[in-house]
């Protein structure tokens, strides 16, 4: 029988720990880094998004190193691609020293070569429970955005159609193409 250690959040925070982790209900679960094409379509999104959220101070924008804690009775935390809080929301002080205790109002979650569809799902269904308003997975092999958002039917992007930021980010749009340009 083989014995595993749960982790608590506030132990993660301490850890010196290379690489990417999250932690899922208390398991310390390693994360492959992004393949080529999977980082760079992440680094547009973020360009495209800071271009928009930046002049206008909408909120606070993450890369794929920062990790929040989606429920307050769960040990868990999990590192979106991207993710975007509304300023109003935002960790403020003290706060900021350690992983934001709440679920960002807009996740986005680039496929990688390393990503197993069932983790996927999984982690989708996470920030679903967890009240993240809206989601963008984003497909290069395909070149498609799915979009998902709380109350509102899945729609799948291509290339020809814009994607939009919904009610967390009105007045966001940019083409699907140009993502993956």
């Amino acid at each position: 029988m083989v014995a595993t250690t749960r982790l608590t959040i506030e132990a993660l925070e301490t850890l010196p720990l290379e690489g990417r982790w999250e932690l899922i209900d208390g398991e310390l679960v390693e994360m492959s880094p992004a393949a080529d094409e999977s980082a760079s379509i992440g680094a547009t999104i973020i360009y495209l998004l800071a271009a928009f959220v930046r002049p206008r101070g909408l909120g606070r924008l993450y890369n794929a190193e920062g990790g929040f804690v989606l429920f307050p009775d769960r040990p868990t935390v999990r590192v979106p691609d991207i993710a975007f809080v509304l300023a109003e929301r935002a960790p403020q002080g003290k706060a900021r020293k350690s992983f934001p205790r709440l679920a960002p109002d807009l996740v986005v979650e680039v496929l990688s070569p390393s990503d197993r569809t069932s983790d996927v799902v999984a982690k989708l269904e996470m920030y679903q429970e967890a009240g993240v308003r809206l989601i963008w997975l984003v497909d290069p092999d395909a070149m498609t955005v799915t979009v998902i958002a709380a109350g509102q039917t899945t729609r799948v992007l291509h290339a020809g159609d814009t994607l939009d930021g919904g009610d967390v980010l009105p007045g966001f749009s940019v083409a699907v193409a140009e993502i993956f340009a």
